[in-house]
């Protein structure tokens, strides 16, 4: 039992740093979504459902909570399909200035903060951006196209703001593999493309899972780069979070729309990462 308990006093630090400044407003936040309602949406005391009913019978509320799903599901596929090509170049070069070079500029997104990165993306979507610029040089379009306040244009940016989070635990699994196993495949007949579906994606499928699943988890929380890209007229939870705390001031609605919303994301993670586990063992026998 001794031995057991000896490395919790290295615990205890991280333990109590996550307590004070996560799990206890997390609690907080919560006894908020019960308060009741009174004059000029002001939290009063007591208990009720009535937030959580506004949240799951509004499709307002309900509504965007959906929509954020798909979304994420839709960046988290985006970044996945995206991260490969870039992570297998990584994973296939020497140790060397290049490698390094290109891991720098894989990584150099996350040392910029986001709101400078979002704000890059309304610069080059704006009417006057080098985007709407480039299609009326070419001719493809008269006038220049609206392409803020869209939600084409949050895909994007999102995908953009999330991509390193997807390359670099699938450079990490491509990197694990034996090369012989592709030589071995091309041997035996197989093209790239059937060797790259046969042999590499179930090998490195875990790295996918991982950028994946992580991607998924920020998607689903994730405001300011749609709110900056698209308007607070995007249909996604986050949005609507920052709406009712900024515009509308009713902070026990904001409350329960964020329990909501982790408890989805809570829960489709769960099931993402079994559905992944069941590929992964039919995959593997």
């Amino acid at each position: 039992m001794t031995r057991r308990w000896a490395g919790l006093p290295y615990v205890l630090p991280l333990v109590a740093f996550l307590a004070a400044l996560f799990l206890i407003p997390l609690v907080g936040l919560l006894r908020l979504s019960f308060s009741p309602v009174g004059a000029f949406n002001a939290a009063l005391p007591g208990f009720t459902f009535q937030q959580y009913a506004r949240v799951f019978t509004e499709p307002y509320f309900y509504g965007s909570l959906l929509q954020t799903l798909a979304t994420a599901l839709l960046v988290a596929a985006l970044c996945v399909a995206l991260a490969y090509p870039a992570a297998y170049f990584l994973a296939r070069r020497r140790p060397g200035v290049l490698r390094t070079l290109l891991f720098v500029i894989v990584i150099s997104p996350l040392l910029t903060s986001v709101v400078v990165r979002t704000y890059g993306w309304v610069v080059l979507l704006s009417g006057n951006g080098l985007v709407n610029r480039a299609l009326v040089a070419s001719g493809l379009r008269d006038q220049p196209a609206q392409l803020l306040t869209s939600y084409p244009a949050v895909v994007v940016a999102v995908t953009h703001v999330l991509l390193p989070f997807a390359i670099i635990p699938l450079t990490t699994a491509l990197g694990g593999l034996d090369r012989n196993l592709h030589r071995a495949s091309q041997t035996l007949g197989a093209g790239p493309i059937r060797t790259f579906l046969r042999v590499t994606v179930p090998l490195s499928l875990p790295g996918a899972v991982t950028g994946a699943l992580i991607v998924f988890a920020l998607a689903m929380g994730i405001y300011i780069t749609p709110l900056l890209v698209g308007g607070v007229t995007q249909p996604l939870t986050g949005i609507r979070v920052y709406d009712q705390v900024t515009t509308v001031f009713d902070y026990p609605v904001a409350a329960a729309l964020s329990f909501a919303l982790l408890a989805l994301t809570v829960v489709a993670t769960g099931l993402l990462a079994g559905v992944f586990r069941i590929w992964e063992r039919r995959l593997h026998g």
